[in-house]
């Protein structure tokens, strides 16, 4: 009986010891894990976003205007859009012609579909003055949208963007260069000044300021730029002196907008420069704008990369094309452009220097 009782306490002891080795393995396994990349950052940058026209009618109805881009918009980590008119109702326009405005009720589906940025230096911001202005900064800022390349006052208007994504810092600058409109007036566009509201304008001294500042901040620094001559396929002298300067000093990308069409792309320096990303969600009966694109800046690891997402314009919004279409599309862009785009699976790869 006692040899029995015995076993018995040794077989427990031994189960016990067995049951403890066992839960200390899985511990240690889990602690071992691999660690998570250094970083895995994904930022999608589009073009020219305006919710008027038929666009707001669409929006009106329930449709989610970005189209085939929600879903990988929802899995980004920052998604940066070109808005292109002010959230307001006032009726008091201060530019006369083809004035522009979005219902601030639209909003909401910029917070719904993960936009995390305004881009708000363009030609339209500033459409119903300095009340149209401060109408579309308190609605982005209730809907915890960030706002930049515009503002209250000059320092405002030219603050970068600040974001933190996997411990690495990210500056978003954005500016609107004013010499392709000089049928307008200053006071139908104003920039803005040390004591009045505007858009950013593209000095190159407050630019250059702004992007020293921004390199020593962050880790990666992306320039927008709304700039060139609508409805033209290549950049202009000013467009590619100034893109290259914001690389010369620090900036890892540059996105242009505002022609309306695609322009070429270029490695510079290692970097990448879009001078033109066209349409993004747009009412308009020209032909040309139809075919797209939207570009999705990645830091895998260390890997810098530039993915360009080719679409189709179909009833303002944009769709997918298919591979078919999307690798015509990128060839005839790789033919007038300076980069290496890699072509795989419908979309163009360019990478970028660290």
């Amino acid at each position: 009986m006692v040899k029995k009782v015995y076993l018995a306490v040794i077989l427990s002891v031994a189960f016990i010891i067995s049951l403890s080795s066992w839960f200390m393995l899985q511990s240690h396994s889990e602690v071992q894990k691999p660690a998570p990349d250094s970083s895995n950052i994904t930022i999608f940058l589009t073009g020219d976003v305006m919710f008027y026209f038929a666009v707001d009618s669409l929006l009106d109805e329930g449709v989610d205007v970005f189209g085939d881009f929600n879903t990988p918009f929802k899995a980004s980590d920052l998604v940066v859009i070109n808005l292109e008119a002010p959230f307001t109702n006032s009726n008091e326009n201060l530019k006369t012609v083809i004035p522009v405005k979005a219902d601030p009720e639209h909003a909401s589906l910029l917070k719904s579909d993960n936009v995390k940025v305004a881009c708000l230096a363009n030609n339209h911001i500033m459409d119903y003055g300095e009340t149209g202005l401060n109408d579309t900064l308190k609605t982005l800022k209730n809907y915890n949208i960030t706002t930049v390349g515009a503002g209250e006052n000059l320092q405002e208007a030219n603050q970068p963007a600040y974001f933190l994504v996997d411990d690495h810092k990210i500056a978003i600058l954005n500016y609107f260069d004013t010499t392709t409109f000089q049928e307008f007036s200053q006071s139908e566009l104003p920039a803005a000044t040390s004591n009045s509201s505007g858009f950013a304008p593209a000095d190159w001294n407050i630019m250059k300021e702004n992007l020293d500042e921004a390199k020593k901040q962050a880790d990666i620094v992306i320039v927008i730029l709304h700039y060139g001559n609508e409805y033209s396929t290549s950049p202009n002298e000013y467009q590619q002196n100034i893109s290259r300067k914001c690389i010369d000093d620090g900036a890892d990308m540059v996105v242009g907008s505002h022609p309306h069409v695609i322009q070429k792309v270029e490695s510079y320096q290692g970097k990448v420069i879009f001078y033109s990303l066209g349409n993004f969600v747009f009412d308009q009966t020209n032909p040309s704008p139809k075919e797209s694109m939207a570009v999705q800046f990645q830091d895998l690891n260390g890997n810098l990369s530039a993915i360009i997402y080719p679409f189709h314009l179909t009833n303002s919004c944009p769709l997918f094309m298919d591979t078919e279409s999307s690798e015509s599309f990128l060839k005839s862009l790789r033919a007038q452009s300076d980069a290496d785009i890699k072509i795989e699976n419908g979309k163009g790869i360019i990478a970028i220097e660290k």
